[in-house]
């Protein structure tokens, strides 16, 4: 008997559990049947002046069926070399560009969503294989970054919005149910001096070239886009909760959370207001946004090609040449180390060790690669805990529990130093609901937090910034929409 067949008729009583009346095989494959559709982007034009600092607004067009993915594309102006001064655009400039963005049905605020929040989704959320592109897309990369006395080029930046219909297929905002609603975006853009750092006021930006908006539109085939036109809708969808920016100046801090409705997770940040003040960074190759830890970052003075602030995609280069200089030698005396030659040919004994002794002939050439680099700072905070009407919600830990432990088990990412994460939910980044606190049920929620001394280091004050997402239901009636539940 073949020993295949032995393990076939080796069945028992536990085997029953596992293969006892099969619902699978895992040697047919099952395949579903969809809908017919199709997808095309299109352009949509802002009203008003597309510059710095200005709030413009575009009422989305019915060009489609669903609103699907959408992607505010701002071309950045090319900066002229002048021979001398020095000039480097600011990290993750695509997440500095957008102020904020909003999405708007019949005039009503649906969801916000911050160029601060966005940066950490992505810190979240992001694929390792996707990073690079990533910041490819927002502008995150050398070329635009590195400070330089070089021209800077013309780069158009792809933002990718994170509405609750723009990261879900099944959640596509149906246009053709909203016939008497319109779906409108407002975008508030950063002014100009918080996007780029320069040594002499003479190499300054100029105005955007452009400002627009992609989105990506579903057609559906006839049955289907009757019946969505004529059904009504009801979407459990997720929105973002902020309530600004908290300014605090000494270690120990209480914090009300005033949420509403059911909330999947916390996430909070501190920030020094050293690291985004221009006349002190301007010593220092510009405001540090994306620094959430409790020390001014100094690579870019130095001049190093990195992107340690918010734990992004830089150029690092690692010098394989000098790494055996950290090695300890004990004994100088000719014979202290016998070498063992290439590919088993005899060596000899030596008084130091070379890296070609090391390696076996390897190169010692620096190799320059694109590796996540973090922060060279601490975690601002040192310890947190949560209340609810004024009972621990969880005992008081760390703050590498918030920003590695939690992470690690909800999210795709660990994120830079500085993010702290509390989920409810078991997958905070899935739409299916997995743990929530319904904070309307809760009178008073706290955050109380221990700050390290080193965040108010030369008379420092810094800021806290508490975000939650939380789950809330869109219906469309007679060709109209709104919120069942508001704040």
């Amino acid at each position: 008997m073949g020993g295949g067949l032995m393990q076939l008729v080796a069945y028992g009583t536990q085997d029953v559990y596992l293969t006892g009346n099969p619902q699978i095989t895992f040697f047919k494959v099952v395949y579903r049947r969809h809908t017919n559709f199709s997808i095309e982007p299109i352009q949509q034009t802002f009203n008003g002046l597309a510059t710095w600092g200005r709030s413009i607004s575009t009422t989305i067009s019915r060009n489609g069926d669903l609103l699907y993915r959408m992607y505010v594309t701002v071309t950045i102006p090319a900066v002229q070399a002048n021979g001398t001064d020095q000039f480097r655009w600011l990290n993750w400039l695509g997440h500095l560009i957008v102020t904020y963005a909003e999405i708007e049905i019949g005039g009503q605020k649906i969801d916000r969503h911050y160029g601060h929040w966005l940066h950490i989704w992505n810190e979240l959320t992001q694929t390792s294989g996707h990073q690079a592109g990533y910041a490819t897309m927002v502008g995150n990369v050398p070329k635009l970054v590195q400070s330089t006395i070089d021209a800077t080029p013309q780069v158009t930046l792809y933002i990718p919005l994170r509405f609750w219909f723009n990261r879900n297929p099944g959640l596509a905002l149906p246009l053709i149910a909203l016939q008497y609603h319109d779906v409108k975006i407002n975008l508030q853009l950063a002014n100009l001096a918080d996007c780029f750092w320069a040594s002499s006021a003479t190499r300054v930006p100029g105005d955007l070239v452009d400002v627009s908006l992609w989105v990506d539109y579903i057609y559906l085939d006839t049955d289907e886009r009757r019946r969505f036109a004529q059904a009504s809708h009801e979407y459990l969808i997720e929105q973002l909760q902020y309530n600004g920016a908290e300014p605090i100046n000494n270690t120990a801090v209480q914090l009300k959370m005033p949420f509403n409705h059911p909330v999947k997770e916390i996430v909070w940040t501190t920030q020094k207001d050293s690291v985004i003040d221009p006349a002190i960074m301007v010593n220092y190759g510009g405001q540090q946004w994306f620094n959430f830890t409790d020390s001014i970052d100094y690579t870019y003075f130095s001049g190093t090609p990195q992107d340690p602030l918010g734990g992004g995609i830089g150029t690092a280069a690692f010098n394989v040449g000098n790494w055996y200089n950290s090695l300890p030698m004990t004994g100088t005396a000719n014979g202290s180390f016998a070498t063992a030659g290439q590919y088993g040919v005899a060596g000899s004994n030596v008084s130091a060790l070379t890296f070609t002794d090391l390696f076996g002939g390897a190169s010692s050439q620096a190799w320059t690669s694109h590796l996540p680099v973090f922060d060279s700072g601490e975690n601002p905070t040192s310890f947190a805990k949560i209340q609810l009407n004024g009972h621990d919600r969880l005992a008081e830990r760390e703050g590498r529990y918030f920003n590695t432990v939690i992470p690690q088990e909800c999210h795709e990412n660990c994120p830079a130093i500085g993010i702290n994460v509390y989920s409810f939910a078991l997958k905070p980044e899935e739409h299916q609901p997995s743990g929530t606190c319904n904070f309307s049920r809760i009178d008073i929620a706290t955050l109380l937090l221990t700050i390290s001394n080193n965040t108010f280091s030369g008379s420092d004050a810094a800021k806290v910034r508490i975000y939650s997402t939380n789950y809330n239901v869109f219906r469309i009636m007679s060709g109209m929409g709104g919120l069942a539940f508001s704040n």
